[in-house]
């Protein structure tokens, strides 16, 4: 009923790419970038047709375990998410943006794209990886409109 959108997402549209779900892989958020490097990427959060998330959502930063969602470990210490304030592109939100663990949306949530920002800052990192233990989670209360 709510969920979060990749691939360059435009703010009150309903375009983008549906990210992958319960651990599954299939359309990971990903960034890619070179050891020692951070990066934005632009990402929205909208709810199915029908529905609206009246009070906004708390968007965070989960570690996977291998057992269930957890609020620390990994490399989620390394993931930042903002609010979107009209950024022409990921080097803007990387410059003016608001880094935070924590995006906290006060306005509702629509069919439209509400846009946010998740950036991995790797400037401490050296060597390559692949991780597939962080996820982004949504708590919003969905109501039927």
């Amino acid at each position: 009923m709510i969920n979060l959108y990749t691939n360059n997402p435009t703010i009150g549209k309903s375009d983008g790419t549906l990210v992958s779900q319960d651990h599954t892989q299939t359309s990971p958020l990903s960034v890619t970038l070179k050891t020692g490097q951070q990066k934005a990427v632009k990402i929205a959060v909208r709810c199915d047709q029908g529905f609206t998330a009246v009070e906004g959502a708390e968007i965070s930063l989960a570690y996977w375990d291998g057992q269930e969602y957890q609020a620390t470990g990994g490399n989620i210490a390394k993931w930042y998410l903002a609010l979107d304030d009209n950024y022409t592109d990921s080097d803007d939100a990387l410059n003016k943006g608001t880094w935070e663990h924590t995006a906290n949306i006060t306005n509702a949530i629509t069919d439209k794209n509400t846009i946010l920002w998740a950036k991995y800052d790797g400037q401490d990192d050296t060597t390559p990886m692949n991780d597939d233990k962080t996820a982004i989670c949504i708590k919003a209360t969905v109501e039927a409109v």
